[in-house]
């Protein structure tokens, strides 16, 4: 019986083989490492670089949307009869612009005063349900002396169902019915409407089908209304009753710029706006045939005038004394949307623009979201 020694060169060469590939294996792993953190470095610094540039253009898109206005601005001064509509040159449909560093750029200037200002709903307080006998007998006559209409009992609370809504009030309730397959009825309208107007008067006074602080409270998220003007129409989501769909199909139409209300320009107004323009006594919005033709003849150059507008047959022999004094033909507050595409992204910026006396146009917001 015989007993074979190993040959110890051999086992020294196969340790030798086994430090190779475990010094392989880690140069290996280093090099992975270093090619993940310099991609990532490159990835972050190329992100970086194109937010950079793309901010740049934006802000010149904004520079180029003042430059736009402040020249409609000193036309207007010239004009014997200014007005701000859809066939000036700030209201042409964006064109993409190429940029030299290979992307492309869009702007579209908007007027917010072509939309319904949520604030509307505050120019002129309606009365809070039927517990309406703490209203200002003052005010209330002050409101309605511009109005054709019995003045409100307001010593026992009574109202007819007309005084109990404010002009802007009303304009909503037919703006809620013409979203299309998201439309309301005209009982859930009145009622979303009170909703959101208590949800931005200052005041605890729950309005008939309204809604304050104690039914948001005992929410299955509770939290309180705003009391407040609205910073952005995204908070129209907290309104008691409002859903998602509708507010998609809502807001496209509402504005909450500028703080304080603003007249509609029927102008620049979209066709939902349109109808919701109807007469004082009237709960329907405008049928749509008939607003088709107001747009028709407005592009035509026979509307020019709130008078021009009220003076058509849609509106023969009806009151408009209290439409009236929410129309107007001039605007000071626009909305720039505007893109940038560049390396396969893109970038977005919602400018609110306010042109003010001697034709002075200033960013007063900025937003990368919603307005």
């Amino acid at each position: 019986m015989s007993c074979r020694q190993s040959d110890p060169r051999s086992l020294q060469g196969g340790a030798a083989l086994i430090v190779a590939m475990l010094v392989f294996a880690l140069v290996a792993a280093l090099l992975v490492g270093l090619q993940r953190d310099f991609s990532l470095t490159l990835q972050r610094g190329t992100q970086q670089l194109f937010a950079e540039q793309a901010w740049a253009y934006l802000l010149g898109a904004e520079g180029l949307a003042q430059l736009a206005l402040q020249a409609d601005s000193r036309q207007d001064a010239l004009a014997e009869s200014p007005a701000d509509h859809l066939g000036e040159l700030w209201a042409q449909p964006a064109t993409p612009y190429p940029l030299d560093a290979g992307g492309v750029m869009r702007g579209q200037i908007e007027d917010l005063q072509g939309r319904l200002n949520l604030n509307l709903l505050l120019g002129a307080a309606s009365a809070t349900g039927s517990g309406s006998a703490g209203t200002d007998a003052d005010d209330a006559s002050e409101e309605n002396s511009a109005v054709e209409v019995d003045a409100p009992d307001v010593s026992n609370g009574t109202q007819t169902e007309a005084e109990r809504w404010s002009p802007g009030q009303k304009v909503l309730i037919r703006l809620l019915q013409t979203l299309g397959e998201d439309a309301l009825s005209l009982e859930e309208a009145m009622v979303l409407t009170e909703a959101i107007s208590d949800f931005i008067d200052a005041d605890a006074d729950k309005r008939k089908d309204g809604a304050e602080a104690e039914d948001y409270r005992y929410a299955d998220f509770p939290y309180l209304p705003a009391n407040q003007t609205l910073a952005s129409v995204s908070e129209l989501r907290a309104v008691r009753g409002m859903t998602s769909d509708l507010y998609e199909a809502l807001r496209p139409w509402v504005t909450v710029w500028p703080g304080t209300a603003e007249k509609i320009n029927i102008l620049t107004a979209p066709l939902p706006v349109l109808r919701s323009l109807n007469a004082d006594d009237q709960w329907e919005p405008l049928p749509v045939m008939e607003v088709e033709r107001l747009v028709a003849i407005r592009a035509e150059g026979e509307i020019a005038s709130v008078e021009d507008l009220l003076s058509d047959p849609a509106f023969e022999g009806q009151a408009v004394t209290e439409l009236q004094t929410l129309l107007d033909v001039r605007s000071s507050w626009f909305v720039l949307d505007a893109s940038v595409e560049l390396a396969s992204r893109e970038r977005h910026l919602f400018s609110v623009l306010h042109r003010g006396a001697g034709g002075a146009v200033s960013a007063v917001f900025r937003s990368e979201g919603e307005l």
